[in-house]
């Protein structure tokens, strides 16, 4: 019952945090030390249906619940202290880091460590730098359209498995994220079950040789997953922390306001640190 409560409790987290900019869902996944199993479970999903498919019921049911309730609260806080709020999840991110290191089995930060690390690091920023708008695989009909729409699941499914990479700016550099907002307020249900055959299509493809990488190069792969995970925070930054400090902030602002985020910013940290000591893997 309690190993139960906690893989929901991962999946609730992982929900209602999605809604963050920034904060993948395979972000929080890692850092809460079920990434591993989630891996596992579906690559290998036929050599347990039964057990698997209880796991990711669990889980699923958590971040379902944690998708219809709490991201509603996180994004009200968000509008209203973007400042503070964006500082705990930074937090978060950060005191997950040491528990991560420790799956790379190298007990000093090596040059090897900082190469690895980099390179997952420019990655994930460069995704963030690539042109919205410059492709658009929704226009046309036919074989064609339905092809790229198999190809934009794959991409969405890739943005989904790796921690740090955001799958609304994937959507967005596709020219998709409208047309998918659209089928979804229109309840195009063909379009829809399309896309979600072709994504989980993708997550079947991408989660054997994920696995592979980490079982088999465990330094290297996680390396460069700590530096997606280290890069992720550049867009919460971007997006939230800098465009919540007002025009010529006065002293009376900066003050109460840096006070309160060093302790979210702590809190952020102290949570992860606690949960991912109840890992699933």
């Amino acid at each position: 019952m309690k190993q139960t409560l906690m893989i929901m409790l991962k999946g609730f987290i992982i929900g209602s945090s999605m809604s963050v900019p920034g904060v993948s869902g395979g972000t929080m996944a890692i850092l809460l030390g079920i990434y591993d199993r989630l891996i596992r479970a579906i690559s290998n999903f036929l050599k347990d249906i039964k057990g698997h498919t209880i796991f990711l019921f669990k889980f699923c049911l958590g971040a379902g619940i944690g998708i219809g309730s709490l991201a509603f609260l996180i994004q009200w806080l968000l509008e209203k202290f973007p400042f503070i709020v964006s500082f705990f999840f930074l937090g978060a991110v950060v005191g997950g880091i040491p528990a991560l290191y420790q799956k790379t089995k190298e007990k000093k930060f090596g040059l090897s460590s900082l190469i690895y690390f980099l390179l997952g690091l420019i990655i994930v920023i460069s995704i963030g730098f690539i042109p919205t708008g410059n492709f658009d695989i929704v226009s046309g009909s036919g074989f064609f359209h339905y092809a790229m729409i198999l190809v934009t699941g794959i991409v969405i499914a890739l943005a989904l498995v790796l921690p740090g990479i955001s799958t609304s700016h994937m959507l967005l550099v596709l020219g998709m994220y409208d047309t998918m907002l659209a089928a979804i307020t229109r309840f195009d249900i063909f379009y829809i079950g399309t896309l979600g055959i072709a994504t989980l299509i993708g997550v079947f493809l991408i989660t054997k040789p994920l696995e592979y990488l980490m079982n088999r190069f465990p330094h290297p792969t996680y390396c460069m997953i700590i530096g997606f995970v280290i890069g992720s925070t550049s867009e919460i930054f971007g997006e939230t922390i800098l465009p919540a400090i007002p025009a010529g902030a006065p002293l009376s602002w900066w003050i109460p306001s840096l006070i309160l985020a060093v302790i979210a910013l702590c809190l952020g940290g102290a949570g992860i640190l606690s949960l991912s000591k109840y890992s699933s893997d």
